[in-house]
C-alpha cells in the first residue's frame, strides 16, 4: 500500500487522543517572520542538498516541517526522481527514517536512516533486502538554481468540547516552499503557488504567500465547531464520534530547479469523515524566465497512440505487470493516456495519477516515469536545448 496512505491513516488514530498543544499556532494577520536564510537547526526549513550514495552523486530536495520531513532525490547520472516517505515501522527518536517509494517491483524498498546536523545530514542507505549499506553525507548545494527557496510552515488544531464521552479534534497544516530571490520570476512563482493553494479565492488578495498559508490554517481551525454542529443533527451524542475528526494537510516541495525551470509538487490530504481520507499530489512545471506555466506540448510533441504505448511499457516495467496481463486487471482502464499531472527532472518525464483516477484507492498514486532517451524524437526543440538533451 502507498506509504502516504498508511501515514495519513495513522494520523487519524492519533487524532482521537490529540490535545490542542501545538506550539506553532497560525496567525494570518501577523505570521512569524521567516528568515531568507534558514539553518539546519530551525524547526522547519528547505534545503537543496548534494553528496553521493555508493560513490554516485545525488541531488536531494529536503523539506523539514514542524512534524517531519518531505524529501526526494535523484542520481545525477540517471535523473529519475526518487520520492521518499516516512517509514512508520521505525521508532524515530532523533533519527529520520525514510522509504524509497519509486521501487515498485518489490515489496522491499530501500531505506534511508539519517540525522540532521548543523551543516547537513548524515545517514545510511540500505538496500531493500537489507544486505547492502552505504554511508552518506549531504550538504547544502553550491550549484546555481533557477531560484532560491526557503520554507513557510503553519500548524494548528482545535477540539470540539460539547460531548461528554469523547473529544473530536481537527488538525490543519500548510507547509510551502517560497522563492526568496528579489526578482520578477520569484514574485511570479510565489503568486502562482498562492493561486494553487487557494484555488484563486479572492478572499486572500493582498496577502503574501506566508500570510495566505497561515490564513488557510486559521480558517480551518475557526470553522471547526460550526462544521461539527452541522454534522451531528440526528447523531447519538453518546456514540463514538471519530468520524467528526478532521485532518487537512497541504505540503509543497521542489522536484527540479535548474535551467530556468522549476517543478513543484503539491500534496493535499483531507479527512472529513468516512472510512478514509482523500489525498493526491499535483505537479506543476514552470518556466521562471518567461513566467509561464508549462503545458505538456512545451515539453513533448507526441501523438496519443505513441504516448499510450510508452506509458504502458513503463507502467508494466515499474509495477511488475507481465505483458500478457491486461491493464484492467490492476487498473480501471484498458489503455493508459497522458494527463496534465506531469513533472520532469534532468533525464525524464513523469505522470502522476491520483487515487481513483485510474486505479483503486488502495493502489495509492500511480507514478509512471519515461526517460527522455525514449522521448528524444518528440521533444520540443526549445525545451531540449534548455535541458541540454
Amino acid at each position: 500500500m502507498n506509504n502516504r496512505i498508511f501515514l495519513v491513516s495513522l494520523l487519524l488514530v492519533c487524532l482521537v487522543a490529540c490535545k490542542n498543544n501545538d506550539k506553532k499556532a497560525a496567525d494570518s494577520d501577523n505570521p512569524p517572520e521567516i528568515p531568507a536564510a534558514q539553518s539546519f537547526s530551525d524547526d522547519y526549513f528547505f534545503k537543496t542538498l548534494e553528496g553521493s550514495i555508493a560513490g554516485k552523486p545525488i541531488i536531494m530536495h529536503f523539506l523539514k516541517t514542524h512534524e517531519g520531513v518531505d524529501a526526494n532525490y535523484y542520481y545525477t547520472d540517471q535523473g529519475q526522481t526518487i520520492f521518499l516517505s516516512k517509514d512508520w515501522s521505525k521508532t524515530p527518536g532523533d533519527s529520520i527514517y525514510l522509504l524509497e517509494v519509486s521501487n515498485r517491483t518489490s515489496e522491499q524498498s530501500p531505506t534511508l536512516a539519517m540525522a540532521i546536523h548543523e551543516d547537513g545530514v548524515k545517514g545510511i542507505w540500505r538496500s531493500g533486502d537489507g544486505k547492502t549499506t552505504y554511508p552518506f553525507e549531504l550538504k547544502e548545494s553550491t550549484s546555481q538554481p533557477a531560484l532560491h527557496f526557503n520554507a513557510a510552515s503553519y500548524i494548528d488544531s482545535a477540539q470540539y468540547l460539547k460531548f461528554k464521552t469523547d473529544t473530536p479534534t481537527l488538525k490543519s497544516s500548510v507547509t510551502l516552499v517560497r522563492a526568496t530571490d528579489d526578482n520578477a520570476g520569484a514574485t511570479w512563482l510565489n503568486s502562482q503557488l498562492k493561486q494553487i493553494i487557494t484555488n484563486g479565492n479572492k478572499k486572500f488578495d493582498g496577502l503574501s504567500l506566508p500570510q495566505t498559508a497561515a490564513a488557510l490554517v486559521k480558517d480551518m481551525v475557526e470553522g471547526y465547531n460550526a462544521d461539527v454542529d452541522s454534522s451531528i443533527v440526528g447523531i447519538d451524542k453518546k456514540a463514538p464520534h471519530y468520524f467528526l475528526n478532521r485532518e487537512y494537510q497541504t505540503l509543497s516541495n521542489i522536484i527540479y530547479n535548474e535551467n530556468g525551470y522549476v517543478t513543484l509538487s503539491v500534496f493535499n490530504y483531507a479527512y472529513t469523515g468516512g472510512a478514509h481520507g482523500n489525498h493526491g499530489t499535483a505537479m506543476y512545471c514552470f518556466d521562471t524566465g518567461t513566467q509561464k506555466h508549462l503545458s505538456l506540448q512545451d515539453i513533448v510533441y507526441i501523438d496519443s497512440l505513441k504516448a499510450a504505448e510508452l506509458l504502458e511499457k513503463y507502467y508494466r516495467q515499474q509495477y511488475n505487470i507481465p505483458l500478457p496481463t491486461p491493464l484492467d486487471q490492476s487498473l480501471f482502464v484498458k489503455n493508459l493516456a497522458p494527463n496534465n499531472n506531469f513533472y520532469f527532472g534532468p533525464a525524464g518525464l513523469g505522470f502522476v495519477y491520483v487515487p481513483y483516477e485510474i486505479a483503486p484507492y488502495a493502489s495509492g498514486e500511480i507514478n509512471i516515469w519515461i526517460p527522455f532517451s525514449e522521448l528524444k524524437p518528440y521533444l520540443n526543440p526549445e525545451f531540449a536545448k534548455r535541458m541540454k538533451l
